[in-house]
This record gives C-alpha cells, structure tokens and sequence, in this order.
C-alpha cells in the first residue's frame, strides 16, 4: 500500500481510495498511475509509459495523455498547477508528491451506486401523507402497466415535498422501478438543469464507451447539446443536424422524448423533477414535450413545485393550467400534518411519547409544516428548553415566552451559530457553491487540508444541515433543505459573498480546466457576483451561446443581455467593442424570434450591432446586421428610413463585388421600393437580386440572412408584378418562391412559413380567395408547430380578411383580434390596405362611424409613412364605402374612383388601374354614361395580355358585355 495524502493507492487489488471511498479507475489508468507512483521523482517518459502499459498492443500516441488527464480528474489535479502529476513538455511526466509505504487496510468498499434519493443519509421517520402516497402508488401501479402519468406535488416550503418523493422513491425501487432524479436551482441559469442532471447521473454510471454509445442510441447527437461531455467520451459522435433556431428545438425535444421512452420501456422509469418554481422556460417547455408524449410509456413523472404566488412564474402558471386543464396531470396538494402526526414526528425525534401540551405547541407554532417542526425541536433541545434533568419532556411548553425565532429561517440561523467557526466558514463556501456541491470542489476552494474539511463536513452532517452520498466518480454533499443554504447565505457581508464567489470561480477554472464547457453557466454566475466583470461577460457570452446550441432561447436572451449589461460598465476600447459586437450578434436573431423583426428591442440591437461594426470594420458580420435594420424599418412602415439602409447596403457590396451581398441588397432595395409605390423601381431590384442567386449557397444563405432573401425577394416580386398588370407571372414567381421554400422546409421553417404568407397574399390580389385561404391556412397551421408568433399573427390577419366580409360582426371582432396580435410584435406594414379593408367591412355591416374613422386611420397611415404600395386601392375602397352608406355621395365616390386611377396611372400599377376604372365604370353606367364608362374601361382592359382568367379581368369584361349591350 502506498500512501500519497488524501490517497492510498492498493497495487495489489488494483484501488484507488480516499478516505473510505473508492476511486474508480479504468484498469489501463490504473497501471499508469502506479507506474508513475513507483517511479516517482523520476521522469517517465511517454514511451516508457507505452511500453509498460501497453506492451502488446498497438495503441495511438495520444494513450498516455488520455490516461494522465483521467487521473488529473480523479485526483483534483491540474496541469498548470500539478500537485501530483507534472508535464515535461515534449518528453513525459513525472509524479511530484510525496509517497510513503502504508499498512493501512483497505476500508470496506462504498455500497453500489443508487438513485439519489436512495442515498441519502437515513433521516427521521416519515409520518403521515397516507392519502398522499396511496394516490402515488396508484399512479405508480398505472405507469409500470404502460399509462404514463403526471402528478404535481405541491406546498409551501419545507412541507415534506422532497420526503413524499423520497418515500415513493423507494417504495418504486424495490419494485424494480428505474428512479431518475433531476432539480432546478434558483442560482444557476442552465437550461434544462434538471434533465441535464439526470442525464449526468446516467452517463456517470460506470459505463463503458461502448455501453454509453449504445445507452445513447441514435439520440446520442442531440444529446450531447445538453452534455457536452458525451462527445468527450464518444468523440465519433457525428454533429447534431443543422437546423433553424424553432426546428432544433423540436428536434432536441423529439430526442430527449425518444431516449426516456425506450429507457422506460426496457424498465419502467419514474422521472422527479424538484422545485419546479425556479424551472427556466426551457425546462417546462420539455415538460410539456413529454406530457403530450408519455400516454404509453411506462414512465411516472413527479414535479414539486411551490405554490405561493410569489414563486409561481407566469410560464410554470401556464404549463400548470395547461397540463391540469387537459386532464394530463393529478394534483397533489400538501398541507400541514395534523397535531397526531406531530406527535409522532416528535416521538421519533426524541425517543418518548411527549405530552399533548408540548405537542399542541409546536403545532401552533409551525402549523405542522415537518421541516420547521424539526428545526424547532432541534433548536429547543440544543437551548435545554425541552427536559427536565431526568432527560423527560417537560410538561408544559410556553414558546412565546422563551424568544424563540418566528420562522424556519431565523431557528436555522441560530442552530448556525453554535457551530465552530471552522465549519460556519466552510459552510459559507459550500452555499455560494450551491445547491450540492463536491468535495473536491470544496477542498480546492478552501484550500483546507482534507482531514480537517472532513472534521467540518462531519459536524454538519452530524446536527442535520447537510447529507452525503458516495457517489461515482465523486463524493457529493447537498444541504439537507434549500431554507438551510439560504439561512447562511443571509447571514454573509456582501463583500464576504463576493470574495467566496471569486474563490469558486476561480477554483473551478482550475481544477477543471480541461471540460470548462460543462461549467459556462456556473462560471457566470459566480463571476457575476463578483467585481471581475470582465471574466462575468465572457463566461455569460459562453453561457448563452451554450443555450442557444441547447434551443434555450429565453435563456439566452437572458444570458446575453445580462452580459450587455455588464459590459456597459467597462470603458470603451476595441477589446470591449468586439466582445460587444460577439454578444449583440448572437443576440440579434433570439430577440427576432422571441419579439418580431419590428420589436423595438431588435431594433436597438441592429442599430447598435452595425455602429459596432463599422467601429472595428468588420464587414461579414455588418451585412446580415443591416439587413435585419432594414427588416425592422421595413416591417414598422419606416420604408424611406428602410430604402436608406438598403442602399449603403447596395453600395458597399457593388463597391466589393460581392454576389451573396448584391442578391440580399437588391432584395431589400427592391421590398423598399414596392411598399413606396415604385413598382417598375421594385421589378428591376428584383431581376438583379435574382441574377446573383446562387443556388449552390442557399441553404447557407437562409441561416445568415433570415428570412431566405431568394424566397423574400419572389414573394414581393410576384405582388409588383400583379400591381404591373402580370398577374399571371405573379403566380410564376410565387410558385418558383414555394418550391424553394420547400428546400429548406425541415430545416429553416420559418422561410416556408413566410413564403406561404407572401402566396395567400398574391392569390387574395388575384382575388382567388380558395387558394389565398388554403395557403394561409397551410401557413397558420406551420407557424403553430414550430412556435413563428410573428408569421401565425400575419397568417391569421389573412385568414381573418378573407372570411370578415361573410361573417359579419363576428368576422369583424376575430379581424380586430387578428390585428391587434400583429400589431403587438410592432409591425405596421401593410397597415393601409388593413385599415381600409377593416372600414369596408364596417360599412357592409352598417357600422357607418367605425368605417368613416377606420378610414381616415388609413389616409392619415399613408401620408405619416409614406406606404403608397396600396394607396390606390384604399382610394377605391373609400368610393366604395360611400356608395354603401347613401347614394347621394356619389360625386364623391367619383372622385375617390378617379383619384384611385391617378395614382395607379402614376406609379404603372395597372391592376389597380382596372380595379379602380371598373369601380368607376359601374358608377357611371348608373348615371347612364355608358359611351363613357365603355371608353375608359375598354382601353384598360385591351392593355392586358395575361391573367383573363382573374375574377378582375372577368368582372371588367362582363362589364364591357353589358356597357356594349
């Protein structure tokens, strides 16, 4: 036996121990680490290694090194820092601690590994709850049969949710029940938390390459977005596919489903997620995923959860009404135990039956919440308030009347106080670590010798406020209850709290240096508690774009914007403007999703992500920037202010040549451009756009520039060439735009969602409200699957235009409602031909007022942006509402009709042209001026040269029929 302090290493059994736990190593890393040892001072050069570890079998170069940074891990090493084992650059290694020969026997080796909750110290015994648990049990009964179920534990803090879940726990694995077990956390901002934890604990589990590989099956890709370290331990993993923000996110979710419901189905699987009130989005979105999923599984899911309003979000308010609401869930609501119950509960504590005034006491002080009864006894017999001197409970009991504290929190923080300083200061490390923590994180973190920590730990263990578990590959420590954590932490000076932060974090980064992915989210969040911000905002850009690969959006935009903020504290220099421009930019296309191309949010970000480019002159990342500038203006009307930065955008890629950025500038210039009214401007944009599209680089191109800029720039064109008079050519564009957006339909959804919207547009322009419809609808039920709020509010706005002349007042309301969606996200483009649409209908339902002020929205909308692409069109709608309100106006519809052909006369739009005369003609055939209104008519009509099968150009021609007649 040789002894190198904390360790033992038993060559002949081939162990590793500390203390009385094992360290489980791999064999061939095992023989490394002895080899080392019994060469130790000396230098042990990488061939040495291979050849006495690896005689007879040829194994890459690389062997050695895997193996060294294995024990680095097992040992709490590190290569910059060794303590054990040090580099010889080039040549080999050297073992640097000092060993002694020990004749220690070997402790008797740690029970196998359990569930979590089955590793816990023993506590008191568990009283009560017997509805609670026979409703458990029968859910349990359901689950292994194959009918999955959901119950939701509730209560207040300390009422016996963990315990009730300890206790089906066990009951679960002696039936043979796979218990997996994951927590949210109030501190650490890591998506999914709880899933990733149970992923952990399964991957951690002693497993082999192999047998990971096949415990991962195909899901194994996208699992490895949640733990990083699976492609650490299987580095052929192939890539997670390449996929639009919204598609990942359903295809991380599929994966995770698929891999519980082949678990579950091998064994029958209870899932516990605790303190569903700190759950990120993320989380309960997964949640919801399985809910839908898990009918046929046997798979019982448990979450606890907090009911007081104060720790109930509005998103776990949403997923709890929703999963109750669809009869998915049973709710599970736990109260204080009764008097009885107390007296049991104190019985067991104490060992004697105590009296009825003792009883009735403690139950008037704690309401029978079971942790604070607990603590309260514990708190009363440490003061020697609760015996006589023949150690029997006294007979009565006055709590009021001995200065007792009056909350769980207070009677933790003076049970603190009567421990040792040492333990009180080690205990102050191990809360700003956090909830659980390790005890080589701790050690490194203290910087305290191992047996003198261990003395600490015990004492906390000893009196209740921590339990331990050995686990492999580490000995874990969790605080017996969160209330305890926060009782200490309470009691810390805000600059004790941040020193103990800075010495974490920094701790971390050492001693795992190696896998600092797995610890990004730590890493902010300890660096944020600290004045080294710097290191904050580089580890939250980590951490966010670490949720952004796990399709944790909201999380994200959390992390990236906290790093913003951090980072406007620092002065300016190129330094902090480029790390700026790094988190702006991976922000920029969350916030699209989350709030719209038009939120002022995105806004602010595009403008400042384009100062910051020009600033430190990077030019790949300032096109995709003003593009989306240009999206937002565009989408808030702000078209001039839009053609503005279109065309910088134009310029600077003719100035370098550049393909890709001609194609999404004349896209752009060309979108402008239509929605100013200057449609033969708008076409030629669009031929150029077109001419640089290369279809070679459109997949790639949709994942810079979103939307696709080939699909935008089809779908406008189609609606300038209907305006131009093509309407034939119109549906040419769209289809080729439809066919292009399917390319990309698995991948990058959100292009067909758009692309379908832009195809029911040019259908309703051609007034085929069938397809304009079906389209719309495709489009709607799209953006519904994959969560594209903006694209479902403008999908709906169409559906809801096309039936509210047919519906009526109810037609009207689900417009209104439809409009006030879109115009939530900030968008008001197309606001126009809305408004003047919306006063039609009121007009057709006699609502005469609400159609007078709609319209005038719409003129007064037109003259504050200059949005002229429907003005013509909102002209002829006004004649059109004159005529349904009184006859006598019309001389006045007359010149509303004839101003309508002015302005489409002006800009070419020969569509709105015959829309307009056709209006007029009819008017006029009225006032039996038909050689006039034939004339007119006629003379637009014989213009066109397609489209004749278009309700217009068939409306225009019965007309001539009847003007002819």
């Amino acid at each position: 036996m040789r002894h190198f302090p904390p360790f033992r290493l038993d060559s002949n059994n081939e162990q590793l121990w500390r203390g009385s736990r094992e360290i489980r190593l791999r064999r061939k890393t095992f023989a490394v680490l002895r080899h080392l040892v019994e060469h130790q001072g000396e230098l042990v050069t990488k061939a040495a290694l291979l050849d006495a570890v690896w005689p007879d079998v040829s194994v890459s170069d690389s062997m050695p090194a895997i193996s060294v940074r294995e024990l680095r891990k097992a040992l709490g090493d590190a290569a910059q820092t060794p303590r054990f084992i040090e580099t010889v650059q080039r040549r080999g290694y050297r073992f640097i601690a000092e060993v002694k020969l020990a004749s220690v026997h070997a402790p008797t080796a740690p029970a196998a590994r359990q569930s979590s909750f089955a590793m816990q110290t023993q506590q008191t015994s568990f009283v009560g709850r017997e509805h609670e648990r026979s409703e458990l049990r029968g859910a349990l009964t359901d689950a292994t049969s194959g009918r999955g179920r959901i119950c939701l534990i509730s209560g207040e803090a300390g009422i016996g949710k963990t315990r009730l879940c300890t206790e089906i726990s066990r009951e679960a694995e002696k039936n043979g029940v796979a218990v997996l077990v994951g927590h949210c956390s109030e501190q650490e901002t890591v998506p999914y938390l709880p899933f990733i934890e149970i992923l952990e604990s399964l991957v951690d589990h002693g497993q082999s390459p192999d047998d990971l590989r096949r415990a991962m099956g195909e899901e194994g890709p996208e699992l490895s977005r949640l733990l990083p370290k699976l492609r650490r331990m299987i580095p052929e993993l192939p890539p997670p596919m390449e996929l639009a923000a919204e598609q990942a996110r359903r295809q991380l979710f599929n994966s995770f489903s698929n891999f519980i419901a082949r678990r579950s189905r091998e064994q029958a699987t209870m899932l516990v997620l605790e303190d569903l009130h700190w759950a990120d989005d993320s989380t309960l979105a997964l949640i919801n995923h399985l809910s839908q999923r898990r009918s046929d599984w046997p798979l019982l899911m448990i979450a606890t959860y907090r009911e007081s309003e104060i720790d109930i979000s509005p998103s776990l308010s949403k997923t709890l009404e929703d999963l109750v609401r669809a009869r998915l869930a049973t709710q599970i609501r736990l109260e204080g135990l009764p008097s009885i119950q107390v007296a049991q509960m104190l019985q067991g504590l104490s060992g004697q039956a105590p009296p009825p005034t003792v009883v009735n006491e403690i139950h008037r002080e704690t309401d029978g919440n079971p942790f604070f009864v607990e603590e309260l006894f514990r708190h009363l017999a440490e003061e020697n308030r609760l015996y006589d001197r023949a150690g029997q409970f006294r007979p009565e009991l006055k709590i009021e009347e001995l200065e007792v504290p009056r909350n769980v929190r207070l009677v933790v923080g003076r049970r603190l106080g009567r421990l040792g300083e040492g333990t009180r200061k080690i205990l102050a490390l191990a809360a700003v670590i956090g909830r659980s923590f390790t005890f080589e994180l701790l050690e490194a973190a203290a910087s305290a010798k191992a047996d003198a920590l261990l003395d600490c730990l015990d004492e906390a263990h000893r009196i209740g406020l921590i339990r331990s578990s050995t686990q492999y590959p580490e000995a874990r420590f969790e605080f017996s209850h969160e209330l305890i954590r926060q009782a200490i932490l309470t009691q810390l000076t805000v600059a004790r709290h941040r020193r103990l932060h800075l010495e974490v974090a920094e701790t971390i980064e050492r001693i795992c240096a190696d896998t600092l992915e797995d610890h990004y989210a730590e890493l902010a969040h300890h660096y944020s508690q600290t004045s080294n911000t710097w290191k904050a905002v580089i580890y939250l850009h980590l951490a966010g774009r670490q949720a952004l690969l796990r399709s944790a959006h909201a999380e994200a935009i959390d992390l990236l914007t906290s790093g913003l903020n951090l980072l406007s504290s620092l002065p300016d220099t190129p330094e902090r403007d480029r790390r700026e421009l790094d988190l702006q930019t991976a922000l920029l296309p969350q916030l699209v999703a989350a709030k719209g191309d038009a939120s002022r949010e995105v806004g602010t970000a595009c403008g400042r992500a384009v100062e910051l480019c020009h600033r430190v002159g990077d030019v790949s990342r300032l096109f995709p920037a003003q593009f989306e500038l240009t999206l937002f203006h565009w989408n808030r009307a702000e078209h001039e202010t839009a053609r503005t930065v279109a065309k910088d955008l134009l310029v600077r890629a003719q100035r370098g040549d550049d393909a890709t950025g001609l194609h999404a500038a004349h896209c752009l210039m060309g979108g402008a451009s239509f929605w100013l009214g200057e449609f033969a401007v708008a076409h030629t944009h669009f031929e150029e756009s077109m001419a640089f599209f290369d279809p070679r680089q459109h997949r790639a191109l949709a994942f810079v520039y979103e939307p696709d800029p080939a699909a935008g720039a089809l779908g406008y064109w189609g609606f300038t060439l209907w305006c131009l008079g093509f309407p034939d050519q119109a549906l040419q564009r769209t289809q080729r735009m439809l066919a292009l957006a399917q390319e990309l339909a698995l991948v990058h959804p959100s292009s067909l969602a758009m692309s379908l919207s832009h195809a029911a547009g040019v259908h309703f322009l051609r007034r085929d409200a069938q397809m304009g419809l079906a389209r719309a609808e495709a489009g709607l039920a799209l953006a519904n699957e994959h969560g594209l709020r903006l694209w479902e509010a403008i999908h709906r706005v169409h559906i809801c235009s096309a039936l509210v002349m047919r519906n009526g007042q109810e037609g009207i309301l689900k417009l209104k409602d439809a409009l006030e969606a879109y115009w939530a996200r900030g968008s008001r483009a197309s606001n126009s031909i809305l408004f003047g649409g919306l006063a039609l209908a009121f007009g057709m339902t006699g609502k005469f007022e609400d159609a007078d002020r709609t319209m005038a929205q719409a003129f007064s909308f037109i003259e504050e942006t200059g949005e002229r692409a429907y003005e013509a069109e909102v002209h002829r709608l006004k004649g059109e509402l004159l005529l349904i309100q009184d006859t006598s106006h019309a001389a006045r519809a007359e010149e509303c009709f004839s101003s309508a052909i002015e302005i489409a006369r002006g800009q070419g739009a020969k569509s709105w042209e015959l829309r307009a005369t056709t209006s007029l003609a009819r008017l006029l055939d009225k006032q039996e001026k038909r050689d006039e209104a034939r004339a007119m008519l006629a003379e637009i009509y014989n213009w066109f040269t397609e489209g004749f099968d278009t309700a217009d150009l068939k409306d225009a021609n019965a007309l001539l029929d009847e003007l002819g007649g």
